[in-house]
């Protein structure tokens, strides 16, 4: 790295403020200056002018490709490790690892400015064998407290997006993006995912937290051309149809597998049924829109019906009525 134009600044009391000439070198190391031994350090690349570096500010390799074997299983192995402990009554945030970037490029500069982004690189085995599982990112959150209903967040990953004012008519400002590969027919195999192992449980797949809070529209797939279906259940699963925040609801729809059948289902039982073969159970029929015939040689279809104070109407044929007058009892 002694090639690199960088500077160091070791921030003390300024008292005691001292300088340091770049370039950085180990040395530094165990010398006693501060800046490695626990002091806040400061890297700085050349800002502007023929001077500018394009190299990585810092850079760490880890060059295993022509070592045999070694490591122990599900033993990590860091390229970089920042490790911080908090006090039990820290009042700040600690950020382990902050990436922030001040971006003033124009759009016409077609520049790709990430504060922070993790490329890994899947390549071919040595023997034709399938290469290992692969993070470009891993963040976890592990809640070792052992509280079974905290009520502080343990937050595997947040996104925010600020600073914007009124609509977005262009739908450019996005909390999370799930994009494919720029090569044509690149294939993802799923855009978002959940998965738990056996015996967890996730409270809520997917969830819009805060109530009152006001979104647009729930799930947008409008957008979307789809090669299989756009919502996908298996059989026995089913959508609430009035749920709150505790997630608790007395209606749903679903298919039921006991019976073979799409059923709307309240807390006094199943209102509609449909069964493959077209037969409706319902609890009651109401026609609103009856559509009187005016004549018996109206245009319908078999099996069509309709009503009005005197007569019950009935389609037998394409085009042919009949009707049953009606009385009092």
């Amino acid at each position: 790295m002694g090639s690199l134009a960088l500077g160091l600044a070791g921030l003390t009391c300024p008292a005691t403020a001292q300088t340091y000439s770049p370039p950085f070198t180990a040395s530094v190391a165990n010398s006693g200056q501060p800046g490695l031994q626990g002091m806040p350090l400061f890297l700085a690349n050349s800002f502007s002018g023929a001077n500018f570096d394009d190299r990585a500010t810092l850079r760490v390799d880890r060059d295993v490709e022509t070592t045999s074997g070694g490591g122990k299983p599900w033993w990590t192995y860091k390229a970089f490790w920042a490790n911080t402990t908090t006090s039990f009554v820290s009042p700040g945030f600690e950020w382990v690892v902050t990436a922030e970037l001040n971006n003033r490029a124009r759009k016409s500069a077609n520049a790709q400015n990430v504060a922070m982004n993790g490329t890994a690189w899947k390549k071919p085995t040595d023997n034709g064998e399938e290469t290992g599982t692969t993070w470009a990112g891993n963040f976890n959150c592990v809640d070792q407290t052992g509280i079974p209903n905290p009520t502080t967040s343990c937050i595997g990953v947040e996104l925010d997006i600020g600073g914007a004012v009124g609509p977005d008519a262009n739908r450019q400002r996005v909390l999370a993006h799930a994009g494919a590969g720029g090569e044509a027919g690149s294939h993802v195999a799923y855009g978002y995912m959940v998965s738990t192992g056996p015996g967890v449980t996730i409270d809520r797949a997917f969830s819009t937290a805060n109530v009152g809070s006001t979104f647009g529209i729930g799930l947008d797939l409008a957008g979307g051309s789809f090669s299989g279906a756009a919502v996908l259940l298996a059989p026995g699963q089913w959508v609430g149809l009035d749920g709150n925040a505790e997630g608790t609801f007395s209606r749903f729809f679903g298919f039921n597998p006991v019976d073979s059948t799409l059923t709307y289902m309240t807390r006094g039982g199943p209102m509609l049924r449909v069964t493959d073969d077209g037969a409706a159970y319902v609890g009651r029929l109401i026609e609103t829109l009856p559509h009187i015939p005016a004549s018996s040689s109206a245009p319908c279809v078999a099996g069509e019906r309709a009503w009005d104070e005197s007569f019950e109407y009935r389609c037998i044929a394409p085009n042919r009525w009949k009707r049953a007058a009606l009385s009092d009892w």
